[in-house]
């Protein structure tokens, strides 16, 4: 699926498994499907603007703490950024560019904005993939300590990371060593692209849920479920002939699934609609 949607070199080496790649240029690629005409290099340049601001406040030496404070004191205080709690389902909050933008967004897109500002002064952060809430976690602290960037940059302790969590589920959470480990930017793609495709298909936007869908797809592999939903919505857009490979690849890894039926009556249905056409 990797030739089905712009080119996107930062997301590629995502793709490839590389270790080197722009967090912001890949958050900025994925937005250009909805907005072609984005001019990624600027928002890039706008980011190394307050990194630099920040980088002339800071004391030479200064540990990762006071960077963190003075990332806080400029995105939070002087430029206004903000968790979205009023239309928290908004697609714009999951698109760097319009986060940019309205200086407003959701856990997963200001953690990404944080952590490219990080980034830029060498500043340690890596991805917490947790249950109903993303945040970031401090690399080099001698027992987690995790960064909430939808809540103006706070840093949280453990147990004041499950009481969050707690508060935002409405039961009790209790983190297991595998739930706040560190985990790859591909999983943390894989989590925003997914974020997306919710919206959009609650929203019965086809069009849009298929830009996403390509590029999950292709960062999935071969995961069934998301050949099979690439193949549904491709039936939604009328385009049998893209639903045929993904549902059948999809029949091929779970010939025994509950849903097994009712994707082979799509198959069929799309491979007739392609024999008519032809």
């Amino acid at each position: 699926m990797r030739s089905t949607f712009p080119p996107s070199p930062e997301f590629e080496r995502v793709l490839r498994g590389e270790t080197r790649f722009s967090r912001d240029r890949v958050a900025l690629e994925i937005a250009r499907d909805a907005y072609p005409d984005l001019q990624i290099d600027a928002y890039v340049e706008h980011i190394d603007r307050l990194a630099q601001r920040i980088r002339e406040r800071r004391r030479s030496g200064a540990p990762a703490s006071a960077t963190l404070r003075q990332i806080n004191w400029v995105l939070f205080i002087e430029e206004g950024y903000t968790g979205n709690q009023e239309n928290y389902y908004d697609p714009r909050n999951s698109r760097l560019n319009e986060v940019i933008d309205r200086k407003t967004g959701i856990p997963i897109s200001l953690s990404i904005l944080y952590w490219s500002l990080a980034d830029r002064l060498d500043v340690g952060l890596s991805a917490a993939n947790l249950p109903a809430h993303f945040m970031l976690r401090i690399d080099d602290a001698d027992r987690p300590l995790f960064v909430d960037p939808f809540n103006a940059g706070e840093v949280l302790d453990l147990d004041a990371c499950e009481r969050r969590l707690s508060q935002i589920t409405g039961g009790a959470v209790r983190l297991s060593e595998a739930q706040i480990a560190p985990c790859s930017f591909r999983a943390v793609v894989s989590r925003m692209l997914r974020n997306l495709k919710a919206i959009h298909l609650g929203e019965e936007d086809y069009p849009s849920a298929h830009q996403v869908q390509r590029r999950l797809t292709a960062l999935a592999g071969d995961e069934p479920l998301e050949q099979r939903d690439l193949g549904m919505i491709c039936l939604q857009l009328d385009r049998p002939g893209e639903a045929i490979d993904p549902l059948a690849a999809y029949l091929r890894s779970r010939p025994e699934a509950d849903d097994a039926p009712a994707v082979r009556d799509l198959l069929t249905t799309a491979r007739g609609l392609v024999a008519r056409w032809n």
